[in-house]
């Protein structure tokens, strides 16, 4: 695990994943038609999320998914949060 790199904190910005004030978590909302889009996304990260062992804070209102980033025992945001915000990202892409 290494630490995220400033191109891949613009690659994420551009992406539409915000960075917070202290740069230690990128966050992003995601949108749906329904309550039961929002559960079947979630559905579909859950095994990447645990293949990576690497697993996102997540709120969920109704039709809206709150995801945050951050990989805790590092203190800040690493490689892995860059890779599971893209494959996130692919995962919305595919059910949009």
């Amino acid at each position: 695990m290494r630490e995220i790199s400033e191109g891949e904190i613009s690659q994420l910005i551009s992406a539409g994943w915000n960075l917070t004030e202290d740069r230690k978590k990128i966050k992003k909302e995601f949108r749906f038609k329904n309550f039961k889009q929002s559960i079947d996304f979630m559905k579909e990260i859950q095994p990447i999320a645990d293949g990576l062992n690497h697993h996102p804070d997540v709120c969920i209102y109704y039709n809206k998914v709150f995801i945050e980033l951050s990989t805790h025992e590092k203190g800040g945001l690493t490689d892995l949060d860059y890779q599971l915000a893209v494959k996130i990202d692919d995962i919305y892409k595919m059910l949009s």
